[in-house]
């Protein structure tokens, strides 16, 4: 895959599933997204940002926010 949008999505979820300051669900949410996108399923995207729409609605620190919107606007890019 390279530098692609999915690469560059899996590396941002990545690193947010690393920060010990994000909560068990937010995890679970992250890595189920991480397989979405790694099974490169033509609807992976779609599912991919229904995942993370909902995870945003979660009490989240703005920081934890903010990242998720530019995963989800880098995977809206690829539609």
């Amino acid at each position: 895959m390279g530098n692609s949008p999915y690469q560059e999505a899996i590396e941002h979820l990545s690193l947010l599933l690393e920060d010990t300051e994000t909560s068990k669900s937010f995890k679970e949410k992250a890595k189920f997204t991480i397989a979405l996108l790694q099974n490169n399923q033509d609807l992976a995207v779609d599912k991919a940002i229904l995942e993370l729409e909902e995870l945003s609605s979660q009490d989240l620190s703005s920081y934890h926010r903010t990242q998720l919107w530019d995963v989800i606007s880098l995977l809206e890019s690829m539609k």
